[in-house]
């Protein structure tokens, strides 16, 4: 009996033992989850709202658990597939609640001052002590840039690599949706890439030019992905193309051809998109040619009267100017007033009474490489003057350059450019945050012009 008694209350104290080590072990991990808990709730914070998007798309960019009151720096960051570092930086200071939104908040210095909500994209800037001055490009339209969105402590402006971030967030800007199809077109000497649409169609569709640049295919990719069948044409400074061998009006008519006997798209329903040179040759085929028929047709920025149907040889023209370039107090190449200087007869050279579609002009009022405002201006003139003045709408962007690209692509006013024996840095023009709204705009009302006529 008696061992009985001590085996139990031997086995009593074991248990209490036990039942009180393990509610000690519940009290710490309790306390070590609130701790945790506690301390998440106290970690600085910053994420973007879609992190996948189309270049084109806004995003919301947010920071929360700050301070109250506190000053913060926010960085974006881009690698292009150069390995150049692009960057950009805002300072801001967060509210009451410790939050920021870069939505609403205003920038109070940096690469940008005031509310602007997509700021951290159309400010990036090459890194310092990177390559100077190269224009941001997307090679492999496949894959997305990559963009980092880094929240630091305080007002800062450089040494960044010195600095340790509170929080990161990264974002994929995309130019192709899911489903766009990319093919590569070498055809009866045209060169170039058609994008099309998810679905069987057929789509109303665009040919695509750019200027002097070589292929270029991130606009047509964004215009696939919100439904327009799209040729990216190249047709100078391309390795595939001869140089100088003298392109005329037919290779671009050849390209109309191909792109109405596409199965996926609707031959009736075609139009033209073209910036710089390539907008002044679609201007060109609307009003020269008769078995031409566009639907519609989109000119940035175009040096209309500097070309005539049937020639070539286009960048051996720009060649000529070049002697009579001026410079900028930086070295920049200002093209536009050689062209003036040339003495390029507009009235007589540009000859838009042709044009039988719509027409949209859009102008950056301080293009400084091509006469786009003059040339719009005459275009617009002769088209009034034989009754057509309804067909043209002209959006004018008083501080707007060059290269108005699709929204939320980084501003340049100079970058370099390669001509045959030489690179240059040619003078765009544009004012950061006028010309970034010159481009979120104009891409508005482009698309909102194409859904309307094709």
């Amino acid at each position: 009996m008696a061992g009985r008694m001590a085996y139990n209350a031997a086995y009593w104290l074991k248990t209490v033992k036990t039942g009180t080590l393990l509610a000690q072990n519940m009290a710490l991990h309790e306390r070590t989850m609130a701790d945790m808990l506690s301390q998440r709730r106290h970690t600085p914070r910053v994420w973007a709202r879609p992190t996948r998007a189309l270049m084109d798309e806004p995003f919301q960019l947010e920071v929360a658990c700050l301070p109250p009151h506190c000053p913060v720096t926010l960085r974006s960051t881009l690698c292009n597939e150069g390995n150049d570092l692009w960057e950009a930086f805002s300072h801001y200071v967060s509210d009451e609640r410790g939050r920021v939104n870069v939505s609403k908040d205003e920038s109070l210095g940096g690469s940008y001052v005031g509310c602007e909500p997509m700021g951290l994209l159309w400010s990036l800037r090459l890194a310092v002590g990177g390559r100077q001055p190269v224009r941001l490009r997307k090679k492999n339209i496949q894959t997305p840039f990559v963009v980092d969105i880094s929240l630091f402590d305080g007002h800062i402006t450089d040494n960044f690599n010195t600095q340790t971030a509170l929080a990161v967030t990264t974002m994929e800007r995309w130019y192709m949706a899911p489903g766009v199809r990319c093919i590569e077109v070498r055809e009866n000497g045209v060169v170039g890439t058609l994008f099309i649409p998810p679905g069987p169609g057929p789509f109303p569709a665009l040919l695509d030019v750019w200027g002097l640049g070589g292929l270029m295919e991130h606009r047509a990719a964004l215009l696939a992905s919100r439904g327009y069948a799209c040729l990216a044409l190249a047709y100078i400074n391309h390795p595939e193309l001869q140089l100088g061998s003298g392109m005329g009006i037919s290779y671009f008519q050849e390209s109309w051809n191909l792109l109405q006997s596409v199965p996926q798209v609707s031959a009736d329903r075609l139009g033209l998109l073209g910036s710089c040179f390539g907008a002044a040759i679609f201007i060109l085929m609307a009003s020269e040619l008769p078995d031409i028929s566009p639907r519609c047709l989109v000119a940035i920025n175009s040096p209309s009267g500097l070309l005539n149907p049937g020639e070539g040889n286009y960048l051996e023209k720009l060649q000529r100017l070049l002697p009579e370039t001026k410079l900028d107090a930086n070295g920049h190449f200002m093209i536009k007033d050689a062209i003036l200087a040339f003495g390029i007869d507009l009235e007589r050279s540009l000859q838009a009474g042709g044009i039988q579609c719509p027409v949209l002009l859009i102008v950056g009022e301080d293009d400084q490489c091509v006469p786009s405002l003059e040339s719009a201006q005459k275009l617009e003139a002769q088209m009034r003057a034989v009754g057509k003045g309804h067909l043209v709408t002209k959006l004018s962007y008083p501080e707007a350059g060059h290269l108005i690209e699709p929204p939320y692509h980084p501003v340049m006013r100079s970058s370099s450019f390669i001509l045959p024996g030489q690179t240059v840095t040619l003078l765009w023009g544009g004012v950061g945050k006028p010309h970034a709204a010159a481009q979120e705009d104009s891409w508005r009302r482009i698309l909102e012009f194409l859904d309307k006529h094709l």
